[in-house]
C-alpha cells in the first residue's frame, strides 16, 4: 500500500557510522531523515520540532542514556511515532524493558537485513498512518458531534422560540376569532332589535321563527355551521321591511295599491342587501332572499322552484307562516273560517289558539307541493306533534335584580323608547353598571326579561 504522507524520521545512535549508514538505506524511500549522537540530542530535537516525527529509530546501547530510557521519554512527546530499537545484545531482558517502558514496536539487532528493515519501517509507517487517519476522523467526528449538538440545541431553543410564538399568535387569533364572533352576533341581534324597533307589531316574530327554524334544521342533521346561519337568517329574515310605511306591516293585502304589493315584494332583495356588506352573511342574506320562493316557483323575487330553493328559506318559509297565524294573527279571519269549516265546529267551541294553531297546521298541509316543501312541512308538523316548540322560559326582573351571567330574552329600551340592549345579550358587569347609570337619566319603567334556569 502506496504511503499517503511524507514522513519524518530521527535516528539515534552514538556511533556516526551506523545514522549514516541508516539515512542512505532510508533515503531512497524520500522520508525526511534527522539524526543525533545522544538520547539528550534527540530530545532536544524533537522538543523543538516544528512538525512531528513518524517514526523514531534509537540504539539500546548509548552513553548517559539507553535506548530504552530515550524512548521512554520520547513517549511524552510524540506519544504516536512509532518507535523502533536497535541492539546489538541478545538481552531479552533489555526487549522486554523497552516493550513496557518505552512501548517500543519493533526491535532488530545488529546488523541488520537491510530489505528486512526498509519492509519492517514501511509497514510501521502504514500502521501510524491509520492511527493519524483514525485519530483524524475521531477528532473530526467528535467535533462535528459538538457542532451538531450545537445545532440541535440551537434548533430546539428556535422550535421552542418558534412554538411559544405560534401559541401566543393562536391565543391572539383565538381571542380575535371571538371577538369577531361576539362582534357579528352583536351587530346580527341589533339589526333584529332594529327591525322590532320599527315595527312593534312584528316584535318576537324574528325570534320565534328563528328558534323554529333551528329546531327544524336539527332534525334534518344538517352541519352546525349551516343551522347556524339558518337560524340568523330567520332572525332576519324581516330585515328588509325597515323604513315600510305602516299600512304594509298590517299586511291587509285588499287595500294595498300596486305600488305597494311592488314594494313589499322588493323586501327579500333589500334584506339580502342591507346583510350582505357584513363578512360572513353572504349566504345568511341569499337564504333572506329566498323565503318567500314557493315550491312551484310562483312565489318572488326570482321564481325558483324546489331544489332551486336552498334548503334553509324552505325552513324559513314554514317557520314564517306558522308564527304569522299563531302569534301575529295574520289574515285571522279566514284562518278561524277554514278552520271551522274543516272541523265542522263553530269558533265557540274553540279556544282562539287552538284554532289559530289548527289553521297554521291546515294552512301548512294544503299548501304543501305549492308554497311549501312537503318534507319540511312533514318534519316541522311532527315536531309539533311530538314535542311542540319551545322558545325558552322566561322570567321578569327589575333593573335591581340584574346579575352577571343573566341573559336577556327580550331587548331592553328606556321609557323615553331608547334602545338599549338587543335580546340574546349576555349581561356583564359592565352592561349592568351602564344600565343603571342610565336608568337614573331615562328610567327603564318596562319589565326586564331574563331567560329562565
Amino acid at each position: 500500500m502506496a504511503l499517503k504522507y511524507k514522513h519524518t524520521l530521527l535516528l539515534v545512535d552514538d556511533e556516526e557510522s551506523i545514522t549514516k549508514s541508516l539515512q542512505r538505506l532510508f533515503r531512497q524511500e524520500a522520508y525526511e531523515i534527522y539524526t543525533a549522537s545522544s538520547g539528550q540530542e534527540g530530545l532536544k530535537m524533537l522538543k523543538e520540532a516544528q512538525k512531528p516525527f513518524s517514526l523514531i529509530i534509537s540504539d539500546q546501547r548509548m552513553p548517559e542514556m539507553t535506548g530504552v530510557q530515550f524512548l521512554e521519554k520520547t513517549k511524552k512527546i510524540f506519544p504516536w511515532a512509532v518507535r523502533i530499537l536497535l541492539t546489538a545484545y541478545s538481552d531479552i531482558d533489555a526487549i522486554v524493558d523497552a516493550v513496557n517502558r518505552g512501548e517500543i514496536h519493533r526491535y532488530f539487532p545488529k546488523p541488520w537485513n537491510e530489505e528486512d528493515l526498509l519492509l519492517q519501517v514501511r509497514q510501521c509507517l502504514e500502521q501510524y498512518e491509520l492511527v493519524v487517519e483514525n485519530r483524524r476522523l475521531l477528532a473530526l467526528t467528535k467535533k462535528q458531534n459538538k457542532e451538531l449538538g450545537e445545532l440541535n440545541k440551537n434548533l430546539e431553543n428556535k422550535v421552542a422560540e418558534r412554538s411559544r410564538e405560534i401559541v401566543e399568535k393562536n391565543k391572539e387569533l383565538s381571542r380575535l376569532n371571538q371577538e369577531l364572533e361576539s362582534s357579528l352576533y352583536n351587530t346580527v341581534r341589533a339589526f333584529a332589535s332594529l327591525v322590532e324597533m320599527h315595527t312593534p307589531s312584528l316584535a318576537g316574530h324574528g325570534r320565534r321563527v328563528s328558534v323554529m327554524s333551528r329546531e327544524i334544521a336539527q332534525l334534518l342533521d344538517l352541519p352546525e355551521d349551516e343551522v347556524t346561519q339558518i337560524e340568523i337568517a330567520a332572525l332576519l329574515h324581516d330585515i328588509g321591511k325597515l323604513g315600510f310605511p305602516q299600512r304594509l306591516l298590517k299586511y291587509e293585502e285588499n287595500k294595498w295599491t300596486s305600488q305597494d304589493r311592488t314594494l313589499f315584494r322588493n323586501h327579500p332583495q333589500e334584506g339580502q342587501a342591507t346583510v350582505q356588506f357584513i363578512n360572513k352573511l353572504d349566504h345568511v342574506g341569499l337564504l333572506i332572499r329566498s323565503h318567500h320562493e314557493h315550491y312551484d316557483g310562483q312565489g318572488y323575487p326570482d321564481q325558483l322552484a324546489e331544489e332551486e330553493i336552498p334548503l334553509g328559506s324552505r325552513i324559513i318559509a314554514v317557520a314564517d307562516a306558522y308564527d304569522k297565524i299563531v302569534n301575529l294573527k295574520i289574515d285571522v279571519d279566514r284562518s278561524l273560517k277554514e278552520v271551522t269549516k274543516a272541523s265542522k265546529v263553530t269558533q265557540d267551541h274553540l279556544p282562539e289558539d287552538e284554532v289559530l294553531q289548527k289553521a297554521a297546521i291546515l294552512h301548512l298541509r294544503e299548501h304543501g307541493f305549492t308554497r311549501y316543501d312537503p318534507d319540511i312541512v312533514k318534519v316541522f308538523l311532527n315536531l309539533l306533534k311530538t314535542r311542540g316548540i319551545t322558545y325558552g322560559r322566561e322570567k321578569e326582573v327589575s333593573i335591581n335584580d340584574l346579575k352577571e351571567g343573566m341573559i336577556l330574552s327580550r331587548s331592553i329600551y328606556s321609557s323615553s323608547g331608547r334602545f338599549l340592549l338587543p335580546h340574546n345579550t349576555t349581561l356583564t358587569r359592565d352592561y349592568i353598571r351602564k344600565l343603571t347609570a342610565l336608568h337614573k337619566n331615562d328610567p327603564i319603567t318596562d319589565v326586564i326579561y331574563v331567560r329562565g334556569e
